[in-house]
């Protein structure tokens, strides 16, 4: 097998491949103030602008853009994924070519190797291509050959942001030829940013839609379905809309002590108050401190998740706020976590990205040709995939192998 050709030159700002593409006054400008400045200052300047995007959605394309520049990639986005259905959307990107997103959207989804493999991957941890496919491998694909290598990708660096019933919420970017493959530095720096975008995207979603349609945070507030409370650095309640009213009048997860927004577990409690005064101290990297997400349950062993953000740096100072607001809390019930007996077995089982491909298509579809039709693979590598799924989870035919999946699965699901 051939290995796809990669320049293993030095990634980054000065990547030829980032700039012989059209670009824009704006990246330009943020090309030169990330060149100039440390990578403390780099870093400040991406989380501005990442949180700045959990209230204005506006705001997605720059800081993807200046996400890109630092990790020394050539597009991001952020996308979601049901690997199950072969659906995806893509919710925000910068530095995609609109044909090839909606190519993906018509025809590649469902050929993605990568996918369900993706999936299973844990929220918050960084994965490559390499992780989930050897690159040999991947170069061998139909998804490669038709649709990543003709716009001069290479691989790709990711992380789930959040798992749904179905499918998945994920942040990713992709290399050039140029660029070369995802190395550890690229990796270090996504794990810089990667408990940023968890907890901005969970936030986002509450205002996507409703922050253009009003003039004040109070009008946008009570629009929000999930409790939000805004509060200063000590934690001393200053506005609340009418679910986190409604939350506070439960009073089994959320109270005010002396004024301050508090928590009745005392280890959430102790949690909450040091995102408060992080939040209070203008540096948004200084949230890495704090879990994206705090879990808290009610009487009824309902469990809620609080995300913190930050109000007094970037574009956040001036957002009409009215308040001595420092941080804004967000309260929302968790959605039930199902995991498939795909990923069960897959697990379980050790199985390649490549064979939990072939299981999923096994389970919904009919013949081997019709299995190798829909992932764009031959006959015969359809059935060494079959030969394998067999030997490792000690079935020996396909309606075997339909039933493990059965039997490991979420009865919700």
């Amino acid at each position: 097998m051939t290995k796809p050709e990669s320049s293993q030159g030095s990634p980054g700002f000065s990547s030829k491949a980032l700039e012989d593409r059209p670009v824009t006054q704006k990246l330009q400008t943020n090309l030169v103030v990330l060149r100039g400045t440390t990578e403390a200052e780099q870093l400040s300047q991406i989380l501005s602008a990442v949180y700045d995007a959990a209230l204005d959605s506006e705001r997605w394309p720059e800081a993807l853009q200046l996400a890109t520049i630092f990790l020394g990639g050539i597009a991001a986005n952020l996308f979601w994924q049901d690997p199950v259905n072969n659906q995806a959307a893509v919710f925000h990107d910068w530095g995609d070519n609109p044909s090839y997103v909606q190519l993906y959207f018509e025809r590649y989804a469902a050929l993605n190797p990568y996918f369900p493999a993706i999936s299973f991957v844990p929220t918050g941890v960084v994965f490559s291509g390499g992780d989930i496919i050897p690159h040999e491998d991947f170069a061998q694909t139909q998804f490669y050959q038709e649709w990543v290598a003709p716009q001069g990708f290479i691989d790709v660096v990711g992380v789930n942001l959040h798992r749904f019933a179905l499918g998945v919420a994920a942040f990713s970017v992709r290399r050039s030829r140029a660029q070369g493959f995802v190395d550890d530095e690229m990796r270090r720096k996504m794990e810089l940013l990667a408990p940023h975008l968890q907890r901005v995207v969970m936030i986002g979603r509450e205002f996507d839609g409703i922050r253009s349609k009003c003039v004040s945070l109070e009008a946008v507030l009570d629009l929000v379905t999930a409790a939000v409370f805004l509060v200063d650095a000590a934690g001393k309640l200053e506005l609340a809309n009418a679910t986190g009213l409604a939350l506070l009048k439960q009073g089994d997860m959320l109270g005010r002590r002396e004024g301050v927004l508090a928590a009745s577990d005392r280890t959430a409690d102790k949690t909450l108050r040091a995102a408060y005064a992080l939040s209070g101290t203008g540096d948004d990297h200084a949230m890495k401190a704090c879990p994206p997400s705090i879990v808290l349950t009610n009487k009824q062993r309902e469990r809620y998740l609080v995300h913190v953000l930050p109000l007094c740096s970037g574009a956040r100072q001036t957002g009409s706020l009215g308040h001595r607001a420092q941080a804004a809390v967000f309260v929302r019930k968790t959605e039930v976590p199902i995991t498939s007996g795909i990923e069960v077995l897959a697990k379980l089982h050790g199985l390649t990205a490549s064979e939990a491909r072939v299981l999923q298509a096994a389970v919904a579809l009919g013949s081997v040709a019709e299995i190798a039709s829909s992932l764009g693979v031959g006959v015969a590598t359809v059935k060494t995939h079959l030969a394998s799924l067999f030997a490792k989870t000690g079935t020996h035919r396909r309606s075997e192998l339909v039933s493990a999946v059965a039997a490991h699965g979420n009865p919700l699901l």
